[in-house]
């Protein structure tokens, strides 16, 4: 069944609104079959509504990076949203007052050095980012317990976006293998999760080459100075008030967050 313009307005409205507020929502294929197009229809309104409160775009994120994921959720690719400027974080700190139920992922994140055009290959990614930065990215789901039924869902929802912190370690991409790089997340001193940059599509690069790509038939594209988180290199850890977060990464730094 195909989404009315109606439909996709009142979605996109919903989900606006349950960011704004943080008060979850039932799933939307609760009430009606959304094609993979017609979820980024209603991302790209939700998006809108966002940069219409003075925000703007500042990157990209990757999600169901993958193929254990992608069967999960039932899709063949990974998926993508974007990164705004009002979920960036200036401090190093997590505020759970203002989220639904956030959760903890990793990401080897990527700043542009110029645009890159399609077709876009690992190789155009390598040689067109101007740094590789530590990153941890804290997922939102505007759906009730958490509740991800489809791949659909999570794409409308911004692929799950809540806030973003960047470390302050800048490294050249010559001088780190994004594929080997490796991190250990301990919760209040306790090792909690590991993870390799491997398991974003066999290399980080492959997956933003992919993402540039996709891009394209949106008649969009990877830009000079964007951030592109690369995809969650960790299973999400669930965030609890107090905790006390290390990201350490082998090679392009570490973060710590306290969760408010």
């Amino acid at each position: 069944m195909t989404l009315s313009k109606n439909e996709t307005t009142e979605f996109a409205e919903s989900l606006y609104e349950a960011q704004k507020t943080s008060s979850p929502i039932p799933p939307l294929t609760d009430e009606k079959e959304i094609s993979v197009d017609e979820a980024y229809e209603i991302q790209s309104g939700v998006i809108d509504r966002i940069c219409g409160d003075d925000g703007r775009i500042t990157g990209h994120k990757l999600g169901l990076v993958s193929e254990a994921k992608q069967e999960q959720l039932g899709i063949q690719e990974p998926i993508f949203g974007s990164v705004t400027e009002e979920t960036v974080l200036d401090e190093a700190t997590i505020p759970t007052d203002s989220l639904i139920s956030p959760r903890l992922e990793a990401e080897i994140g990527l700043i542009l050095d110029e645009d890159i055009s399609a077709p876009v290959t690992p190789t155009d990614i390598l040689t067109s980012t101007r740094a590789v930065v530590p990153v941890v990215e804290i997922l939102e789901s505007r759906f009730q317990g958490w509740t991800i039924p489809s791949a659909q869902d999570v794409i409308a929802d911004n692929t799950s976006a809540g806030r973003v912190f960047v470390g302050e370690t800048l490294r050249d991409v010559t001088d780190v293998d994004l594929a080997m790089e490796s991190v250990v997340i301990s919760v209040n001193g306790e090792l909690e999760a590991t993870g390799v940059g491997a398991d974003i599509m066999g290399h980080p690069a492959r997956a933003v080459a992919w993402l540039g790509n996709r891009l394209d038939e949106l008649d969009e594209g990877l830009k000079a100075g964007e951030l592109i988180l690369t995809g969650g290199i960790n299973a999400a850890i669930d965030i609890e008030p107090g905790d006390v977060y290390q990201i350490k990464f082998a090679n392009i730094g570490e973060i710590t967050l306290t969760a408010e």
